[in-house]
Protein backbone atom coordinates (compact mmCIF):
# COMPACT_ATOMS: atom_id res chain seq x y z
CA UNK A 1 0.00 0.00 0.00
CA UNK A 2 2.84 2.37 0.84
CA UNK A 3 4.46 1.68 -2.58
CA UNK A 4 1.19 2.55 -4.30
CA UNK A 5 0.84 5.75 -2.29
CA UNK A 6 4.41 6.80 -3.13
CA UNK A 7 3.79 6.14 -6.81
CA UNK A 8 0.63 8.26 -6.72
CA UNK A 9 2.48 11.11 -4.99
CA UNK A 10 5.33 10.95 -7.52
CA UNK A 11 2.94 10.94 -10.50
CA UNK A 12 0.91 13.83 -9.05
CA UNK A 13 4.06 15.83 -8.31
CA UNK A 14 5.41 15.34 -11.85
CA UNK A 15 2.12 16.43 -13.43
CA UNK A 16 1.79 19.47 -11.18
CA UNK A 17 5.42 20.44 -11.77
CA UNK A 18 4.77 20.44 -15.58
CA UNK A 19 1.70 22.68 -15.07
CA UNK A 20 3.57 25.01 -12.72
CA UNK A 21 6.58 25.34 -15.09
CA UNK A 22 4.38 26.27 -18.05
CA UNK A 23 2.41 28.77 -15.95
CA UNK A 24 5.63 30.35 -14.74
CA UNK A 25 7.01 30.71 -18.30
CA UNK A 26 4.10 32.97 -19.26
CA UNK A 27 5.16 35.87 -17.03
CA UNK A 28 7.64 35.10 -14.26
CA UNK A 29 8.67 38.07 -12.08
CA UNK A 30 12.29 38.74 -11.26
CA UNK A 31 13.62 36.89 -8.19
CA UNK A 32 13.01 38.83 -5.00
CA UNK A 33 16.74 38.82 -4.32
CA UNK A 34 17.14 41.22 -7.28
CA UNK A 35 14.75 43.65 -5.59
CA UNK A 36 17.11 44.01 -2.65
CA UNK A 37 14.99 42.15 -0.10
CA UNK A 38 15.19 38.73 1.45
CA UNK A 39 12.98 36.04 0.00
CA UNK A 40 10.23 34.98 2.42
CA UNK A 41 10.39 31.45 3.77
CA UNK A 42 8.42 28.96 1.72
CA UNK A 43 5.04 28.11 3.14
CA UNK A 44 5.09 24.61 4.58
CA UNK A 45 1.81 22.96 3.62
CA UNK A 46 2.66 19.80 5.54
CA UNK A 47 0.86 18.91 8.69
CA UNK A 48 1.14 21.52 11.48
CA UNK A 49 2.27 19.03 14.08
CA UNK A 50 4.15 16.68 11.81
CA UNK A 51 7.81 15.81 11.39
CA UNK A 52 8.66 19.42 10.43
CA UNK A 53 7.51 20.79 13.79
CA UNK A 54 9.80 23.03 15.86
CA UNK A 55 12.97 21.46 17.20
CA UNK A 56 15.31 22.84 19.91
CA UNK A 57 17.74 25.56 18.95
CA UNK A 58 18.21 27.47 22.21
CA UNK A 59 19.43 25.78 25.36
CA UNK A 60 18.42 27.14 28.76
CA UNK A 61 21.09 26.17 31.26
CA UNK A 62 21.89 22.48 30.90
CA UNK A 63 18.35 21.51 29.83
CA UNK A 64 17.82 21.46 26.03
CA UNK A 65 14.70 23.62 25.94
CA UNK A 66 13.77 25.41 22.71
CA UNK A 67 12.31 28.89 23.13
CA UNK A 68 10.15 30.54 20.49
CA UNK A 69 7.06 32.71 20.31
CA UNK A 70 5.34 35.65 18.74
CA UNK A 71 3.75 39.01 19.48
CA UNK A 72 0.93 40.83 17.76
CA UNK A 73 -0.97 44.01 18.50
CA UNK A 74 -4.03 45.35 16.67
CA UNK A 75 -5.17 48.96 16.55
CA UNK A 76 -8.55 49.07 14.89
CA UNK A 77 -11.94 50.63 14.33
CA UNK A 78 -15.27 48.86 13.77
CA UNK A 79 -18.60 50.38 12.74
CA UNK A 80 -21.73 48.23 13.04
CA UNK A 81 -25.13 49.17 11.66
CA UNK A 82 -28.14 47.52 13.32
CA UNK A 83 -31.32 47.85 11.26
CA UNK A 84 -33.64 46.13 13.74
CA UNK A 85 -36.28 48.42 15.21
CA UNK A 86 -35.37 49.63 18.68
CA UNK A 87 -31.68 48.72 18.36
CA UNK A 88 -28.71 51.03 17.92
CA UNK A 89 -25.66 51.38 15.71
CA UNK A 90 -22.21 51.18 17.27
CA UNK A 91 -18.76 52.66 16.66
CA UNK A 92 -15.93 50.85 18.42
CA UNK A 93 -12.28 51.87 18.70
CA UNK A 94 -10.14 49.07 20.04
CA UNK A 95 -6.57 48.03 20.75
CA UNK A 96 -5.61 44.49 21.68
CA UNK A 97 -2.64 42.17 21.49
CA UNK A 98 -0.85 39.08 22.75
CA UNK A 99 2.63 37.97 23.61
CA UNK A 100 3.07 34.19 23.41
CA UNK A 101 6.19 32.48 24.74
CA UNK A 102 6.67 28.81 23.90
CA UNK A 103 9.07 26.35 25.51
CA UNK A 104 9.67 22.87 24.09
CA UNK A 105 11.73 19.99 25.43
CA UNK A 106 12.74 17.35 22.87
CA UNK A 107 14.65 14.07 23.14
CA UNK A 108 15.35 11.09 20.87
CA UNK A 109 16.13 7.48 21.73
CA UNK A 110 16.32 4.28 19.66
CA UNK A 111 14.57 5.75 16.64
CA UNK A 112 11.81 7.40 18.67
CA UNK A 113 11.26 10.95 19.86
CA UNK A 114 9.42 12.58 22.76
CA UNK A 115 8.58 16.25 23.05
CA UNK A 116 6.65 18.40 25.49
CA UNK A 117 5.52 21.95 24.76
CA UNK A 118 4.01 24.82 26.74
CA UNK A 119 2.76 28.19 25.43
CA UNK A 120 2.13 31.01 27.91
CA UNK A 121 0.20 34.20 27.02
CA UNK A 122 0.44 37.80 28.15
CA UNK A 123 -2.30 40.21 27.05
CA UNK A 124 -1.86 43.83 25.99
CA UNK A 125 -5.21 44.67 27.62
CA UNK A 126 -4.55 42.40 30.57
CA UNK A 127 -7.15 43.77 33.00
CA UNK A 128 -10.13 42.89 30.81
CA UNK A 129 -8.84 39.81 29.01
CA UNK A 130 -7.48 38.04 32.06
CA UNK A 131 -11.01 37.55 33.40
CA UNK A 132 -12.28 35.68 30.36
CA UNK A 133 -9.40 34.01 28.53
CA UNK A 134 -6.94 31.29 29.40
CA UNK A 135 -3.29 32.14 30.00
CA UNK A 136 -2.12 28.92 28.34
CA UNK A 137 -2.45 27.97 24.67
CA UNK A 138 -0.63 24.70 23.98
CA UNK A 139 0.33 22.30 26.76
CA UNK A 140 0.98 18.78 25.51
CA UNK A 141 3.32 15.82 25.26
CA UNK A 142 4.01 13.94 22.00
CA UNK A 143 5.65 10.55 21.50
CA UNK A 144 6.39 8.70 18.28
CA UNK A 145 8.53 8.21 15.21
CA UNK A 146 8.75 9.98 11.87
CA UNK A 147 5.89 7.88 10.44
CA UNK A 148 3.56 8.23 13.44
CA UNK A 149 3.04 9.93 16.79
CA UNK A 150 0.59 10.27 19.67
CA UNK A 151 -0.23 13.66 21.22
CA UNK A 152 -1.99 14.26 24.57
CA UNK A 153 -2.89 17.50 26.37
CA UNK A 154 -4.14 20.87 25.14
CA UNK A 155 -3.54 21.92 21.53
CA UNK A 156 -5.19 22.77 18.22
CA UNK A 157 -5.86 19.97 15.76
CA UNK A 158 -5.07 20.49 12.07
CA UNK A 159 -6.76 23.36 10.28
CA UNK A 160 -9.02 22.27 7.41
CA UNK A 161 -11.10 25.30 6.40
CA UNK A 162 -8.72 28.25 5.81
CA UNK A 163 -10.23 31.73 6.10
CA UNK A 164 -7.33 33.69 4.60
CA UNK A 165 -4.87 36.18 6.05
CA UNK A 166 -7.50 38.83 6.86
CA UNK A 167 -9.96 36.89 9.07
CA UNK A 168 -7.99 36.02 12.20
CA UNK A 169 -8.90 34.90 15.70
CA UNK A 170 -10.32 37.54 18.06
CA UNK A 171 -10.70 40.21 15.34
CA UNK A 172 -13.59 42.36 14.12
CA UNK A 173 -13.38 40.61 10.76
CA UNK A 174 -14.01 37.29 12.49
CA UNK A 175 -17.00 38.65 14.45
CA UNK A 176 -18.59 40.25 11.37
CA UNK A 177 -22.02 41.88 11.33
CA UNK A 178 -24.17 41.85 14.45
CA UNK A 179 -26.37 38.75 14.67
CA UNK A 180 -24.85 37.00 11.67
CA UNK A 181 -24.21 33.25 12.00
CA UNK A 182 -20.56 32.50 12.70
CA UNK A 183 -18.52 30.90 9.94
CA UNK A 184 -18.20 27.13 10.40
CA UNK A 185 -14.68 25.81 9.85
CA UNK A 186 -14.69 22.38 11.52
CA UNK A 187 -13.95 24.01 14.87
CA UNK A 188 -16.32 22.32 17.36
CA UNK A 189 -13.68 19.75 18.37
CA UNK A 190 -10.50 21.42 17.12
CA UNK A 191 -9.20 22.12 20.60
CA UNK A 192 -8.13 24.71 23.20
CA UNK A 193 -11.14 23.87 25.35
CA UNK A 194 -11.40 25.51 28.75
CA UNK A 195 -11.59 22.24 30.69
CA UNK A 196 -11.73 19.21 28.39
CA UNK A 197 -8.49 17.58 27.26
CA UNK A 198 -7.44 16.22 23.90
CA UNK A 199 -5.83 13.22 22.28
CA UNK A 200 -4.54 12.86 18.71
CA UNK A 201 -2.91 10.13 16.65
CA UNK A 202 -0.92 11.12 13.55
CA UNK A 203 0.09 8.80 10.74
CA UNK A 204 2.31 9.67 7.76
CA UNK A 205 2.20 6.85 5.17
CA UNK A 206 4.25 8.97 2.73
CA UNK A 207 5.74 12.43 2.30
CA UNK A 208 2.57 13.69 0.63
CA UNK A 209 -0.06 12.10 2.85
CA UNK A 210 -0.91 12.69 6.49
CA UNK A 211 -3.74 11.43 8.69
CA UNK A 212 -4.85 12.87 12.03
CA UNK A 213 -7.41 11.23 14.31
CA UNK A 214 -8.07 13.71 17.11
CA UNK A 215 -10.52 13.64 19.97
CA UNK A 216 -11.91 15.68 22.86
CA UNK A 217 -12.59 14.15 26.26
CA UNK A 218 -13.55 15.63 29.62
CA UNK A 219 -15.93 18.07 31.23
CA UNK A 220 -16.84 21.51 29.95
CA UNK A 221 -19.45 23.84 31.52
CA UNK A 222 -20.84 21.02 33.70
CA UNK A 223 -21.21 18.71 30.72
CA UNK A 224 -19.24 15.65 29.68
CA UNK A 225 -17.66 16.15 26.25
CA UNK A 226 -16.86 13.28 23.88
CA UNK A 227 -15.58 14.25 20.46
CA UNK A 228 -13.89 12.69 17.42
CA UNK A 229 -12.22 14.54 14.51
CA UNK A 230 -10.48 12.55 11.72
CA UNK A 231 -8.65 14.54 9.01
CA UNK A 232 -6.81 13.45 5.85
CA UNK A 233 -4.23 15.78 4.25
CA UNK A 234 -3.04 14.99 0.71
CA UNK A 235 -0.41 17.45 -0.57
CA UNK A 236 1.56 16.36 -3.65
CA UNK A 237 3.81 19.16 -4.87
CA UNK A 238 2.12 22.55 -4.63
CA UNK A 239 -1.39 21.12 -4.45
CA UNK A 240 -3.18 20.49 -1.17
CA UNK A 241 -6.47 18.69 -0.65
CA UNK A 242 -7.47 18.35 2.99
CA UNK A 243 -10.78 17.10 4.36
CA UNK A 244 -12.18 16.18 7.74
CA UNK A 245 -15.21 15.18 9.79
CA UNK A 246 -16.11 15.85 13.41
CA UNK A 247 -18.61 14.55 15.94
CA UNK A 248 -19.17 16.02 19.40
CA UNK A 249 -21.69 15.05 22.05
CA UNK A 250 -22.11 17.16 25.22
CA UNK A 251 -24.03 15.26 27.89
CA UNK A 252 -25.32 16.34 31.32
CA UNK A 253 -23.44 15.27 34.43
CA UNK A 254 -26.49 15.04 36.71
CA UNK A 255 -29.88 13.38 36.28
CA UNK A 256 -31.60 16.70 37.03
CA UNK A 257 -30.02 18.35 33.99
CA UNK A 258 -31.54 17.43 30.62
CA UNK A 259 -29.49 19.77 28.41
CA UNK A 260 -27.69 17.77 25.73
CA UNK A 261 -26.04 18.94 22.50
CA UNK A 262 -24.94 16.78 19.57
CA UNK A 263 -22.92 18.38 16.77
CA UNK A 264 -21.45 16.90 13.62
CA UNK A 265 -19.96 18.34 10.47
CA UNK A 266 -17.45 18.09 7.66
CA UNK A 267 -15.13 20.46 5.81
CA UNK A 268 -12.70 20.42 2.91
CA UNK A 269 -10.16 22.73 1.29
CA UNK A 270 -8.53 22.66 -2.14
CA UNK A 271 -5.42 24.85 -2.48
CA UNK A 272 -2.76 25.38 -5.13
CA UNK A 273 0.42 27.44 -4.88
CA UNK A 274 1.34 29.02 -8.22
CA UNK A 275 4.54 31.08 -8.49
CA UNK A 276 3.90 34.05 -6.15
CA UNK A 277 0.14 33.36 -5.95
CA UNK A 278 -1.71 30.90 -3.71
CA UNK A 279 -5.44 30.33 -4.17
CA UNK A 280 -7.86 28.14 -2.28
CA UNK A 281 -11.53 27.19 -1.96
CA UNK A 282 -13.35 25.92 1.15
CA UNK A 283 -16.64 24.23 1.97
CA UNK A 284 -18.10 23.09 5.31
CA UNK A 285 -21.42 21.92 6.71
CA UNK A 286 -22.61 21.30 10.28
CA UNK A 287 -25.75 20.01 12.01
CA UNK A 288 -26.51 20.75 15.67
CA UNK A 289 -29.26 19.12 17.77
CA UNK A 290 -30.02 20.89 21.06
CA UNK A 291 -32.13 19.40 23.86
CA UNK A 292 -33.23 21.92 26.52
CA UNK A 293 -33.41 21.54 30.30
CA UNK A 294 -36.88 20.01 30.07
CA UNK A 295 -35.68 17.31 27.70
CA UNK A 296 -37.38 18.90 24.67
CA UNK A 297 -35.84 19.93 21.36
CA UNK A 298 -34.90 23.61 21.33
CA UNK A 299 -36.06 24.63 17.85
CA UNK A 300 -34.12 27.91 17.96
CA UNK A 301 -30.76 26.25 18.75
CA UNK A 302 -31.23 23.18 16.54
CA UNK A 303 -29.97 24.07 13.08
CA UNK A 304 -28.06 23.22 9.91
CA UNK A 305 -25.21 25.49 8.82
CA UNK A 306 -23.21 25.68 5.59
CA UNK A 307 -20.13 27.81 4.89
CA UNK A 308 -18.37 28.25 1.54
CA UNK A 309 -15.58 30.60 0.60
CA UNK A 310 -12.27 31.26 -1.04
CA UNK A 311 -9.04 33.16 -0.57
CA UNK A 312 -5.99 34.35 -2.50
CA UNK A 313 -2.52 35.41 -1.37
CA UNK A 314 -0.36 37.37 -3.81
CA UNK A 315 3.23 37.31 -2.53
CA UNK A 316 5.98 39.47 -3.99
CA UNK A 317 8.75 39.06 -1.46
CA UNK A 318 8.67 42.24 0.55
CA UNK A 319 4.88 42.18 0.79
CA UNK A 320 1.73 40.17 0.30
CA UNK A 321 -1.82 41.07 -0.73
CA UNK A 322 -4.65 38.97 0.70
CA UNK A 323 -8.21 38.63 -0.57
CA UNK A 324 -11.05 36.57 0.86
CA UNK A 325 -14.80 36.01 0.74
CA UNK A 326 -16.95 33.65 2.84
CA UNK A 327 -20.69 33.00 2.89
CA UNK A 328 -22.54 31.26 5.73
CA UNK A 329 -26.18 30.15 5.77
CA UNK A 330 -27.89 28.85 8.91
CA UNK A 331 -31.46 27.55 9.14
CA UNK A 332 -33.05 26.42 12.41
CA UNK A 333 -36.17 24.37 13.13
CA UNK A 334 -38.22 27.55 13.49
CA UNK A 335 -37.61 27.98 9.75
CA UNK A 336 -35.50 31.09 10.35
CA UNK A 337 -32.83 31.37 7.67
CA UNK A 338 -29.96 33.70 8.50
CA UNK A 339 -27.04 34.48 6.22
CA UNK A 340 -23.67 36.14 6.72
CA UNK A 341 -21.24 37.42 4.09
CA UNK A 342 -17.69 38.22 5.27
CA UNK A 343 -14.97 39.62 3.03
CA UNK A 344 -11.62 41.34 3.38
CA UNK A 345 -8.65 42.81 1.58
CA UNK A 346 -5.28 43.02 3.33
CA UNK A 347 -1.71 44.10 2.73
CA UNK A 348 1.19 42.52 4.65
CA UNK A 349 4.56 44.30 4.61
CA UNK A 350 7.67 42.49 5.83
CA UNK A 351 10.14 44.77 7.58
CA UNK A 352 13.94 44.35 7.28
CA UNK A 353 14.16 42.71 10.72
CA UNK A 354 13.38 39.02 10.26
CA UNK A 355 9.97 38.07 11.61
CA UNK A 356 8.73 41.66 11.99
CA UNK A 357 5.80 42.77 9.84
CA UNK A 358 2.93 45.23 9.47
CA UNK A 359 -0.49 44.28 8.13
CA UNK A 360 -3.38 46.55 7.17
CA UNK A 361 -6.81 44.89 6.89
CA UNK A 362 -10.15 46.23 5.67
CA UNK A 363 -13.19 44.08 6.35
CA UNK A 364 -16.84 44.21 5.39
CA UNK A 365 -19.70 41.96 6.49
CA UNK A 366 -23.40 41.81 5.69
CA UNK A 367 -25.91 39.73 7.68
CA UNK A 368 -29.54 38.96 6.90
CA UNK A 369 -31.51 38.08 10.04
CA UNK A 370 -34.97 36.53 10.29
CA UNK A 371 -37.14 36.38 13.42
CA UNK A 372 -40.31 34.31 13.14
CA UNK A 373 -41.42 34.85 16.75
CA UNK A 374 -44.65 36.80 17.00
CA UNK A 375 -45.51 38.71 13.82
CA UNK A 376 -42.18 37.82 12.24
CA UNK A 377 -39.68 40.21 10.73
CA UNK A 378 -36.34 40.39 8.95
CA UNK A 379 -33.57 42.96 8.64
CA UNK A 380 -30.01 43.44 7.39
CA UNK A 381 -27.00 44.44 9.49
CA UNK A 382 -23.57 45.39 8.21
CA UNK A 383 -20.08 45.95 9.54
CA UNK A 384 -17.08 47.95 8.31
CA UNK A 385 -13.69 47.51 9.96
CA UNK A 386 -10.10 48.58 9.53
CA UNK A 387 -7.12 47.56 11.62
CA UNK A 388 -3.35 47.71 11.62
CA UNK A 389 -1.44 44.77 13.06
CA UNK A 390 2.20 44.78 14.05
CA UNK A 391 3.52 41.24 14.45
CA UNK A 392 6.86 39.79 15.47
CA UNK A 393 7.53 36.07 15.12
CA UNK A 394 10.72 34.72 16.63
CA UNK A 395 12.02 31.16 16.37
Amino acid sequence: MRIGTLALCALSSATLAWIGDHAAQAAEPAPVEELGVEAPPEVDVTMPGGPTAMRPHTEVGSIPIALSGYFWADTGYMKRTNARAGQYDSDVAYAQGRFVLAAEYYQEYAGMFATSKLELIGFVNEFTKSQFEAHVLDAYVMLGQRAWDVQVGRFLAWEVYHRGQGIELYTAEEAGALGGPSLYWLDYTRGHKNEAGQLAFHLYPSDCLGIEIAGVYGQESNQNNYGLRPVVDFHPGKLQLIAGFEYLTQQPQTTADKVEVTSMGFAAKLQYAFPYVTVGADVAHASVDYTDIQGLTDSDKTFDKTSVGGFADIDFGVGSIGLGYHYTMQKNEQDEQNTHQQMFVSYLHRLPIEGLSLKLVYGFALAHIEDNDGAGSSWDNNMHSVRLRVAYDFQ
